[in-house]
């Protein structure tokens, strides 16, 4: 597996599209700092532009990189990552216009993810056209978006679980917009 960890690396160093299993369901990984990479992801997935992209970061010395951290946001960080939850925060100008406006980034607990996002900033989102079923296996996801894909990185069938919770800490207020495995009282227990 560490070869097609490498070869999937270069693909998205070069501004590739591939699909990777994340500790949740496939997701389409593309360089995040690369706007044209981010391009293609939209495209592929024939997402409405003002729906932005989730991204993976391999630690918080990355993340801070690309975004302003306030200290609640670093416990929430601390507490849940690496893990299912995705946390919105402020972006910094490192971080292209049409990913997101802000950057909604996790670290993944996921071994390949992980390793994958060492390159940097990876997209995370869902490795399916928009709207369609979320893909526990590469068997899944619809010839329409594979044939668009530079990379699979398959590792058989994932175990059907809920998406990340997705929550944002803003002006003293918790907000979760989607819950996942991570329950909004769990998150507010360590605020």
């Amino acid at each position: 597996m560490k070869k097609e960890i490498n070869q999937a690396k270069k693909v998205i160093k070069d501004g590739g599209l591939v699909v990777f299993p994340t500790e949740t369901a496939y997701g389409i990984a593309a360089d995040a700092t690369d706007s044209d990479a981010v391009d293609k992801v939209f495209n592929v997935k024939q997402r409405p532009r003002d729906k932005g992209l989730t991204t993976i970061v391999d630690s918080l010395e990355t993340a801070e990189e690309h975004v302003r951290l306030s200290d609640t946001e670093r416990k929430i960080i601390e507490e849940f990552m690496p893990g299912p939850l995705t946390l919105v925060s402020e972006k910094k100008d490192s971080v292209p216009d049409n990913l997101n406006s802000d950057f909604a980034f996790r670290i993944s607990s996921g071994e390949v993810a992980s390793k994958l996002a060492e390159v940097g900033p990876i997209t995370a989102t869902s490795a399916n056209i928009s709207g369609e079923v979320t893909a526990y296996s590469v068997d899944d996801i619809s010839d329409e978006l594979l044939e668009k894909i530079d990379y699979v990185l398959d590792v058989g069938e994932l175990d059907e679980g809920p998406t990340s919770t997705i929550a944002e800490f803003s002006d003293g207020e918790l907000t979760v917009h989607r819950e996942g495995p991570i329950k909004k009282d769990e998150i507010e227990k360590v605020l």
